[in-house]
């Protein structure tokens, strides 16, 4: 859990007043090795992982915020909208986060919307605790998941419209599927991002998400939903295709991390509740080289 963040100190021709420090970015950055889809794979070289990581401190700020900070987390958004501000303002950020995102931002051209979407998504989840429909949730992934896909492409600069909409499909397959893996620890906090008309289908109560194990029901709950995951995921693979490079060592990552955590999933029996399935390290590298031999 990170501190309360506070409005970092910046510098510019009239500085704002001084601030204290923000969170620890080592302690954002180390998270992304707990993450099912590193977004700094060791096999990129360390300023495109520089990069990459500076998004994803920015975005883990942001949704720790949404779901950790006491006290008045849209207060805190506010201020995480004006220093964004700041960034495009040409402010110069002394803490480190916004100082490596501030860079990030100007190398790479990468537009104002995303971060903005990234801050709505957490606003959303201040007020939206529950999910009617199955598209329903896929609006929320276009908000936050699908927004990060966007700043990867922008990163390797490779945006285009193609990539875009199969970005998308596999950046929502992906929270969906990190959304299968959490349903206990989102119960706990009042959050269920199975779609309500889903637990209906298969009489699956909320209080059921509470179990140390999942029963029948929950089982093939969660099979459904990882089976048209998966589907929503493969979709998207194409993807991996039309990149070169970098950008596609590292697209083909996260499709790989993907399948490997619905193999997860499956080879769990579906049971979510027990322990949280994570993905074999050994099935995620062998993913990685079918999606990049072009095996969709």
């Amino acid at each position: 859990m990170v501190d309360t963040p506070a409005r970092p100190s910046w510098t510019t021709p009239l500085p704002p007043p001084p601030t204290p420090a923000g969170p620890d970015v080592a302690a954002l950055h180390k998270k992304a090795g707990g993450e099912n889809f590193t977004v700094a794979s060791l096999l990129l070289p360390p300023r495109v992982r520089r990069r990459l990581l500076s998004v994803y401190a920015f975005a883990r700020l942001v949704d720790d915020i949404g779901d950790e900070a006491p006290g008045d987390r849209n207060a805190l958004l506010d201020k995480v909208e004006r220093d964004i501000d700041r960034i495009y303002a040409g402010y110069v950020a002394t803490d480190p986060l916004w100082a490596e995102l501030t860079v990030t931002v100007h190398e790479c051209g990468i537009p104002r919307t995303p971060l903005d979407r990234l801050v709505q998504a957490n606003r959303r989840d201040q007020e939206v605790k529950r999910y009617r429909t199955f598209d329903d949730l896929l609006g929320y992934c276009e908000l936050s998941a699908n927004t990060i896909g966007h700043l990867v492409l922008h990163v390797f600069d490779a945006m285009s419209p193609e990539r875009e909409a199969l970005s998308d499909k596999v950046c929502s397959a992906l929270q969906v599927l990190e959304h299968l893996q959490d349903v206990g620890e989102d119960y706990r906090n009042g959050r269920i991002y199975l779609p309500a008309e889903d637990l209906e289908r298969f009489g699956v109560k909320e209080e059921d998400l509470a179990a140390s194990k999942a029963n029948r029901e929950v089982r093939a709950l969660i099979s459904f939903e990882t089976q048209r995951t998966l589907r929503l995921l493969d979709s998207g693979a194409a993807i991996v295709g039309t990149l070169s490079g970098l950008a596609r060592l590292a697209v083909a990552g996260y499709v790989a991390g993907g399948r490997a955590t619905a193999a997860a999933i499956v080879n769990a029996r579906f049971d979510v509740l027990t322990t949280t399935p994570r993905p074999c390290k050994f099935r995620t590298i062998a993913e990685l080289v079918r999606s990049l031999g072009g095996g969709r």
